[in-house]
């Protein structure tokens, strides 16, 4: 029987939150936009049926979260997650249209704390699965991503345009789509500057050792200032230097709006691809370099055809952790006028409307899985043959 069990932790805490979440509130009925609105269980919001069966997945989540998870159970722990993912989507556009039968007009039907709890647990059990699948890459693919692809299909055939933040976006409709591009612009901007920067940095620091402490002091002590402080004060010096010299303020250089936000968020891409450039260059084996040198080669030569390639899949790697970072912060380079997915969390957060705070929030967390599974597949990608292992 011991041989039958041994629990997957992450699996198993996603599961027991799963189950839990069952407990919570699933869909508010709120009489318009603003209101606090009647919390409704599982059972009051997605009817007997649909409530039972997303208990029996999150229990057989839980039970193939406890067994011996080999390949195979993997797979089905993925798959079940994606499905309970699934059916949570669909029950819910179904419910969202039930609830709001024989309501006012200014009704709205909110997504409640258990949905989003919910919502994590699949999320973690994934993750859990995705991990265990390491190697067999279109299993990962497919464990990650089929629960997207079906809320993408979803959004687009209307399916979920009864639930509150929905409606929220069909009046903003235009403007999310100028403000996801000003989001992407930004994160990808910084973090493309950051790289050209960080990798010489991080070169220079392997070969000359007076180099080292001052560069990673600096970029070290950067990554401890809060985000909006680093904003804030380089508001003022930008000012300055705009007013002083007109002509940068006529291209758009200003102590408010993207160049702050661009230069904030290019300082905190430094120092994950500095680090992995350092590391990833100093972990090459001197027996390679030494043999490339007795082949003749020049130094330059050893660094483009020995040194390079094997610190890629590391140096790679500290770009991946700069984009996802880059994701999350640009959300704070709204409140200095730069734009981005945070326009819409700030708004709301001003006029207490949490839905459009989820409008601004949720996006930037899909965007930051879709940059960290692209990333992840250009590292694999860089990564030589004979070091990334079997490929599937």
């Amino acid at each position: 029987m011991r041989r039958l069990i041994n629990p997957d932790r992450v699996a198993l805490t996603g599961s027991i939150l799963g189950l839990a979440s069952l407990l919570l509130g699933w869909l508010t009925l709120k009489p318009n936009r603003l209101a606090a609105g009647t919390s409704l269980n599982l059972s009051e919001s997605l009817g007997q049926p649909g409530a039972m069966a997303i208990v029996v997945l999150w229990l057989l989540c839980l039970a193939l979260s406890l067994v011996k998870l080999k390949r195979g159970r993997s797979i089905g722990l993925g798959i079940t997650a994606n499905i309970l993912l699934i059916l949570t989507l669909v029950l819910v556009g179904l419910a969202s249209g039930r609830l709001l039968e024989g309501e006012p007009a200014a009704a709205r039907v909110s997504l409640g704390t258990g949905f989003w709890v919910t919502l994590a647990a699949t999320y973690t059990v994934i993750f859990a699965a995705r991990r265990l699948l390491d190697g067999w890459h279109t299993w990962q693919n497919l464990v990650s991503f089929s629960g997207l692809v079906v809320l993408a299909f979803l959004l687009s055939v209307g399916w979920l345009n009864n639930i509150s933040v929905m409606e929220e976006f069909s009046g903003y409709q235009q403007r999310f789509v100028q403000e996801l591009l000003q989001h992407m612009r930004l994160f990808g901007i910084s973090v493309a500057i950051g790289t050209v920067i960080g990798i010489p940095l991080g070169i220079w620091a392997t070969r000359k050792k007076h180099a080292e402490k001052p560069v990673f002091f600096t970029t070290s002590i950067v990554q401890t200032i809060p985000s909006l402080a680093l904003f804030g004060l380089l508001i003022a010096p930008l000012s300055a230097i705009s007013f002083a010299f007109p002509v940068l303020r006529d291209i758009g250089i200003r102590g408010v709006g993207i160049t702050p936000a661009i230069i904030a968020l290019t300082i905190y891409s430094l120092l994950p691809v500095v680090r992995n450039t350092y590391v990833g260059i100093r972990q090459v084996d001197p027996a390679a370099i030494d043999a490339g040198l007795g082949m003749g080669m020049s130094r330059w030569q050893v660094f483009r055809r020995v040194e390079a390639p094997l610190a890629a899949p590391l140096v790679l790697e500290g770009v991946r952790t700069a984009s996802v970072q880059a994701v999350g912060l640009a959300t704070v380079a709204a409140l200095i006028g730069a734009g981005g997915l945070g326009w819409f969390v700030f708004r709301g957060i001003g006029q207490a409307a949490p839905d459009l705070i989820v409008l601004g929030a949720i996006p930037v967390i899909i965007l930051a899985l879709l940059v960290d599974a692209l990333m992840r597949t250009i590292v694999r990608l860089g990564t030589p043959k004979g070091l990334g292992g079997e490929r599937r």
